[in-house]
């Protein structure tokens, strides 16, 4: 099992200062650069700090192998709710830590008045979101990518296959959770009771759990 490691700090309540990248490091843009170096720098190998890379939300509305382009447009604008509720502007970067290490410098189609009548009930905007997230850092971060939705007996949220093989061979398992605002201790112990929640379904390969917070941003990958 690999466990949480170097998790971001976060404190519940109001919206933290939204942490932002250098202006190299945007979507779209080809160099990556260090966090604690001025913009336009280029980590080494033996930094060992995780670089900056991009995550387009919107990607999600061009579909997925279970997710219709619609559908994907639904969860980015879930999240996109989230991230705005919680004060962050374009080129928040998200922490990510547990099986894959990244700097996200995130980017979301922005939401309006009907969205936030929408996503009115904060606890389903939460969890959608999140969802949009976790399928975007699986498929970026992972050598699996998530070909079918569950069905809630299993303890996951959906099965994922290997990039690399021909067809859907189902070869793990994705469970999601959201957090509109918590602390370190929420997120960790949120990851725990999912990872007891997927053994209905072990024995069908590797469950990788992602618990996205929306006010720090940070995201908790772990694979058992």
């Amino acid at each position: 099992m690999i466990y949480l490691k170097d998790l971001a700090n976060s404190m519940p309540g109001k919206p933290k200062r939204p942490r932002t990248a250098p202006s190299d490091s945007c979507p779209g843009k080809d160099e990556q650069a260090d966090g604690n170096k001025p913009s336009g720098s280029h980590p080494s190998s033996d930094e060992g700090k995780p670089a900056f890379r991009p995550l387009e939300l919107s990607r999600l509305a061009a579909g997925m192998p279970c997710l219709k382009p619609h559908s994907g447009a639904t969860l980015a604008d879930a999240s996109a709710v989230c991230l705005e509720e919680r004060g962050h502007k374009q080129g928040a970067v998200l922490g990510v830590s547990g099986h894959v290490e990244a700097s996200c410098v995130l980017s979301w189609p922005a939401s309006d008045d009907q969205s936030r009548r929408e996503w009115n009930d904060p606890d389903e905007a939460t969890e959608k979101g999140a969802v949009g997230v976790a399928i975007l850092l699986v498929s970026d971060m992972t050598e699996y990518h998530v070909v079918r939705r569950s069905i809630k007996t299993t303890g996951v949220d959906y099965y994922m296959s290997l990039k690399a093989e021909t067809g859907f061979q189902e070869s793990a398992r994705l469970e999601v959770s959201g957090i509109r605002s918590g602390s370190k201790g929420m997120v960790t112990a949120r990851v725990n009771q999912k990872i007891k929640q997927s053994k209905q379904s072990e024995g069908q390969g590797p469950v990788f759990v992602v618990v996205v917070e929306f006010n720090s941003p940070l995201a908790a990958v772990v694979m058992k």
